[in-house]
């Protein structure tokens, strides 16, 4: 199934587009999401834990930047997750590109995704996913133009620590 999203961050896209393809610094913005090991600057191990209707379903996986394009500000990232239980696994393929919108940036998403097993069960007939999927990139979005105004508005931050994006979306959590 093939998945579109599209958010906006208050920075340009020179600026956007470094942050946004550092796995380890967005991770943290990402609801239900926890980075567990950086392989190297291009793979890493993660836990998604997500609410499928009734069901609670965590899933491990990896993660791979198949391709940077910094010049067109746009990227493709792979994904293969299994569900802790047994219960399925899913595959995606994810490409973004990011545009100028009003002094900011529009980041436009495509996620093709492969689901098997009861995981496909759970959401296929009623579009589950899709809408599960939009929640996800909604509240990311939101808890990244929070960090991304966090940072801003203190002149002592020269760059973007892990530190304080993990400490913001904790923040961002505990208001939920």
């Amino acid at each position: 199934m093939q998945i579109k999203n599209r958010f906006e961050v208050p920075i340009p896209p020179d600026e956007a587009y470094p942050f946004l393809i550092d796995i380890s610094s967005i991770v943290p913005c990402f609801p239900g999401a926890e980075l567990v090991e950086k392989i190297d600057e291009d793979n890493f191990k993660g836990r998604v834990t997500v609410r499928l209707g009734p069901l609670m379903m965590v899933f491990n996986g990896k993660l791979n930047i198949a391709s940077r394009d910094a010049a067109a500000r746009a990227g493709v990232v792979k994904a293969t997750w299994n569900e802790a239980k047994g219960r399925g696994n899913a595959t995606s393929v994810t490409r973004f590109a990011m545009n100028d919108h009003g002094g900011g940036t529009r980041v436009e998403i495509v996620s093709d995704i492969q689901l098997a097993g009861a995981v496909a069960q759970y959401g296929r007939g009623t579009g589950m996913i899709a809408d599960i999927s939009a929640q996800l990139v909604d509240k990311f979005a939101l808890n990244l133009r929070d960090t991304i105004d966090a940072v801003a508005l203190d002149p002592k931050n020269a760059e973007i620590s892990g530190l304080t994006l993990v400490s913001r979306a904790l923040l961002n959590r505990l208001k939920r």
